[in-house]
């Protein structure tokens, strides 16, 4: 089939323009989308901005390289050679993103490399519009916006490398006394100085992204500070320290936030604003109109972004701290400072992360796979061909089908966002963890608060049980944890789940200890649940599970299915989503087990350990599992990488 020589015209005279134009929309989609990857758990968010990171370059290049062929002896090749140093522009990139990944700043040596071929091929289109000068003066001045955007993302990437960052710590040295200043500040709350002095204190654990672990001495006293900071203060700290972050190792942060990097942004948009003038000042009557028509498009649309850039630049933290540190005229830049934190506070309310935790319920994937109609062959053979990396796609589909009921049971399988009592517990939680022995931290998790339930001392079983946690790996404790957690939920009452729907008209009329231990239990399902997605849908970043490990999962979630299965009769089929969580809770607990045989399956451990602390007080059961979560959680964040973020 032969394409029509008229759309073969038509794709010859629009292809450049169109390519160029969509080129251009893809800028607007990073300045304005880049920075929401830090406050949007979105998945079409991340989808939009992960294609516009990719394609970026791939278009401007290409669209480089056609710019050429389009060149027919016209007027018209001048003002195509005028918009070879828009695509050098769009190569460098908006400031709020210059990396997608961590992994991208390692490539800054490539990156700077690129620079010298895409300027080689531009000039190469603009001396093939010469001897026409008309246009000489913008395109320089476009040029050499271009070639500081370049440049600028360029040692952006270096500098968020693992050998900027180095260089960083080497040439950075903070003292106690400083950080003594630093917290005392700190916790000032009204003081917008906390801002500064936060960024003192993420300069000194810079370190710990890249896995260099110095200064112990000086970490000594932030943890000596970290423990008498209420909840609401350490959360404050971490998240302005996880901002500074972001912007270092994902913008041009670390460079525009300078006294070059300043000089730099004045001249570029003075260049881009002159550019402007001639260019309307030139006579156009031999140009193309529609040609015309997209370079004005391409500068008007230029000094738009560069203005919100320049905003951006202006109501950043960073750039406030650049004010606080000031020393002439100092008066006046902390006013300007307390102005720019007002109007920041005032428009964002302060929020800078969106606490989400994605969920992932091992039950409810056994249960949904537990249909008496298919074979346990075709079941597992079913899970084999979906695989773990794409358990979030099930488990939206297995959403969807209760979506009607709004089952409470059922509620953790989309992201969560954590309610401030949550994020209570783990801080209050974390400073007691502060005061463990090396020894018993290498502990594992819950180990040291099993050992104190007193209910345990009466049971022999307990005591070979409480040793076996010795010889379990990281995720194997998280997955017996978790089956563990899901059965100490369900095995109470149904008026007794965190999430029943008549949990708060019980507690209406019940004591402020008994609100708590509810509070517990609903952070234990929410870590519960996190973990368990963590260990087997984001392994890469623990690092942790090996090929024994694996094994043992697969073993455990196909005995989980066949008790499941077996527990299916007729009546079973009737029961609501709810219910059938409950029940088969009930008989997971109500089965008997050998207890000599129990080591050979984590499936039947768990049920040990669910069986033992079901027979614990429920005040003290519910802080020994919210204990151990929070264990966990700081032996998984020890054992990921320095360098996720």
């Amino acid at each position: 089939m032969e394409i029509s020589p008229k759309y073969k015209q038509l794709w010859n005279k629009w292809d450049v323009r169109v390519l160029i134009l969509l080129s251009l929309s893809i800028q607007i989609i990073l300045i304005f989308l880049g920075r929401l990857r830090r406050t949007s758990t979105s998945r079409w968010i991340r989808l939009v901005v992960w294609a516009s990171y990719l394609l970026a370059d791939r278009v401007a290049g290409f669209v480089l390289g056609q710019l050429s062929s389009s060149m027919d002896g016209s007027s018209s090749n001048i003002i195509i050679a005028f918009w070879a140093p828009f695509l050098i522009l769009h190569l460098g990139g908006p400031d709020t993103i210059t990396a997608y990944s961590i992994e991208d700043n390692e490539l800054w040596a490539r990156h700077l490399l690129g620079l010298g071929y895409d300027l080689f091929i531009a000039f190469y289109v603009y001396f093939r519009s010469l001897p026409n000068t008309r246009l000489l003066i913008p395109t320089l001045l476009i040029f050499l916006v271009a070639i500081i955007k370049y440049v600028e993302r360029s040692y952006s990437l270096y500098k968020a490398s693992v050998k900027g960052i180095h260089n960083s710590i080497s040439s950075f040295n903070i003292t106690i006394n400083d950080l003594t200043n630093a917290f005392e500040r700190l916790l000032q709350r009204n003081n917008l100085k906390y801002l500064h002095q936060a960024f003192l204190l993420y300069s000194n654990i810079k370190p710990y992204f890249i896995d260099a672990f110095q200064n112990l001495n000086e970490n000594g006293e932030i943890e000596n500070f970290l423990e008498n900071m209420s909840a609401e203060q350490a959360l404050m700290v971490m998240r302005t320290e996880l901002n500074y972050a972001y912007d270092e190792f994902y913008t041009k942060a670390i460079v525009i936030h300078s006294i070059p990097g300043y000089v730099l942004r004045v001249l570029c948009s003075t260049c881009i604003l002159v550019a402007f003038s001639l260019f309307v000042l030139e006579p156009k009557d031999d140009f193309n109109n529609l040609d015309v028509d997209i370079t004005y498009v391409l500068l008007t649309t230029s000094i738009c972004l560069d203005f919100i850039a320049t905003i951006m630049l202006m109501f950043s933290d960073r750039m406030i701290v650049s004010l606080l540190n000031v020393k002439k005229l100092s008066n006046f830049s902390n006013w300007l400072a307390n102005f720019i934190f007002r109007i920041k506070n005032t428009c964002r309310k302060g929020k800078y992360w969106s606490i989400k935790l994605p969920q992932l319920n091992l039950l409810i994937y056994c249960l949904s796979f537990s249909s008496p109609k298919k074979t346990l062959r075709q079941r597992m053979m079913s899970w084999v061909a979906k695989k773990l990396s794409f358990m979030q796609a099930k488990s939206w589909l297995y959403r969807t089908s209760f979506i009607e009921q709004e089952t409470y049971t059922l509620q953790t399988m989309s992201p969560v966002k954590a309610p401030q009592e949550f994020l209570e517990i783990i801080i209050s939680n974390l400073q007691r963890l502060e005061h463990l022995s090396l020894e018993d931290f290498n502990k594992p998790a819950g180990f040291s608060a099993l050992q104190k339930v007193s209910t345990f001392t009466s049971l022999d079983n307990a005591v070979p049980f409480v040793q076996l946690l010795k010889t379990l790996s990281f995720d194997q404790q998280v997955l017996i944890w978790h089956i563990t957690t899901e059965l100490c939920l369900h095995g109470n009452l149904k008026s007794q789940h965190p999430w029943h729907p008549q949990r708060n008209e019980i507690e209406e009329n019940t004591s402020k200890g008994l609100k708590i231990k509810s509070s517990e239990m609903e952070a234990c399902k929410y870590l519960s649940n996190y973990m368990m997605h963590t260990v087997l849908i984001r392994s890469d970043l623990l690092s942790t599970m090996g090929g024994e490990s694996y094994m043992l999962f697969w073993e455990t979630i196909k005995e989980m299915i066949e008790f499941i299965g077996m527990s299916y009769d007729d009546q079973h089929q009737l029961l609501k989503p709810n219910e059938k969580v409950e029940e088969v809770c009930m008989k997971m607990i109500a089965t008997p087990i050998e207890f000599n045989n129990f080591t050979a399956s984590l499936f039947n451990s768990a049920r040990v350990l669910a069986h033992l602390m079901l027979t614990t007080r429920e005040e003290e059961r519910w802080t020994v599992i919210t204990m151990e979560w929070v264990e966990l959680l700081q032996k998984g964040a020890n054992k990921t990488k320095g360098r996720h973020i």
